[in-house]
C-alpha cells in the first residue's frame, strides 16, 4: 500500500496543476475594449485620431499599453500607432472630402490581449452648414428607469431604452440637407461609446457625441470651445431642461424644448415648447 500512495499523490498533483485556471497562454489573455473618439474637423486639415484600449474591472478601467492599434477611415488604411501606458493611441491624419467618415480601430490578438475593435466618426464638416445640438435625453422614451432620464447608473446598450416615436425619422429629415448634428449627454454612468452604439442601432443620423453636463456653465464652456475651434455656426438646439433652454436662448440659438414635468421653473419665452417629434421641424 505504501508503494501505491506516492504514485496516486503524484497523479492527483499533476491533474490539479493542469486544471488550475490561467496555466495556458490563451487563458492568460485579457479582454480589451477599444474606444474611439469622435473627431470634428474641416476638410483639408490635419487631425489626431484617438483610441483607448482598456480592460474593465470592478475597481475601474485599466489602460493596456504596448499594443498596436490599426486605424482605417472610410475603409481606407490610415496607419498604426502604439498604445502608451494609459492605453491611449494617437495617429495624425489629414482629412480630404467633406462628410461623416467612419473610423475603425482594431487591435489584433497578441500574447497578452484578445483582438478588439472600436468605431468612431470623423466629422469633416464645412462651416457654412449650421450645427444642431441635441440633448440625448430627448431621444429616449421616459419610463423612469433609463439612465439618460433618471439617476446616473451603470448602463448597457440594452438598458438605454427605446427611442422616442418619430425621433430618428424627424432628426434625419433635419440633417439630410441642412444641419450637422452634435449629440450631448451628461450621465457619467453611460459611456459615450454605448450612446454611439445605441444611436447606430436605432438609425439616428451620424454626428459627433460629447459628454457635457446639462448646467449653464458647462454648456457655455462647450459652446465657447466650439467657437475657439472655428465653429461659430451653432444655430439650433433641442433639449429638455430649463437651464439648457436658458443658456441656449441667451446665446441667440433657436431652442426647442421637450418640457421636463419635474421642473417648476417657467421656460424662457423664446424657447419653443413641443410634446412630440412631429412638431420639431415646424419650429426649426
Amino acid at each position: 500500500m505504501n508503494r501505491v500512495f506516492p504514485f496516486l499523490s503524484f497523479r492527483f498533483i499533476l491533474i490539479g496543476f493542469l486544471l488550475i485556471p490561467g496555466t495556458t497562454a490563451a487563458q492568460d489573455k485579457v479582454q480589451g475594449h477599444l474606444i474611439v473618439e469622435d473627431v470634428l474637423a474641416r476638410p483639408g486639415t490635419s487631425v489626431t485620431l484617438k483610441a483607448a484600449l482598456i480592460e474593465k474591472g470592478l475597481l475601474g478601467n485599466r489602460g493596456l499599453g504596448g499594443e498596436t492599434v490599426t486605424f482605417t477611415v472610410q475603409g481606407q488604411h490610415a496607419g498604426t500607432a502604439l498604445t502608451g501606458g494609459d492605453g491611449r493611441a494617437f495617429l495624425e491624419f489629414k482629412t480630404h472630402m467633406r462628410g461623416n467618415h467612419k473610423i475603425v480601430a482594431t487591435v489584433e490578438s497578441s500574447p497578452r490581449v484578445e483582438s478588439a475593435e472600436g468605431k468612431g466618426n470623423l466629422a469633416s464638416w464645412e462651416r457654412r452648414r449650421p450645427i444642431l445640438l441635441v440633448d440625448c435625453s430627448v431621444l429616449v422614451q421616459e419610463d423612469g428607469s433609463n439612465p439618460l432620464t433618471a439617476l446616473p447608473g451603470i448602463a448597457s446598450l440594452g438598458g438605454l431604452g427605446k427611442p422616442q416615436e418619430n425621433a430618428a425619422h424627424e432628426l434625419s429629415k433635419l440633417t439630410e440637407f441642412y444641419y450637422n448634428v452634435v449629440y450631448v449627454h451628461d450621465r457619467p454612468g453611460t459611456a459615450l461609446h454605448e450612446i454611439r452604439a445605441w444611436l447606430r442601432q436605432h438609425e439616428f443620423p451620424v454626428g459627433i457625441t460629447r459628454m457635457v453636463p446639462q448646467e449653464g456653465k458647462a454648456l457655455l464652456a462647450f459652446m465657447e470651445k466650439l467657437k475657439e475651434g472655428g465653429w461659430d455656426n451653432l444655430e439650433a438646439a433641442i433639449g429638455r431642461t430649463w437651464e439648457f433652454a436658458q443658456t441656449l436662448v441667451k446665446n441667440r440659438v433657436k431652442t426647442v424644448i421637450f418640457p421636463d414635468p419635474r421642473e417648476k421653473k417657467k421656460y424662457p419665452r423664446r424657447a419653443k415648447i413641443v410634446n412630440s417629434w412631429k412638431e420639431v421641424r415646424k419650429q426649426l
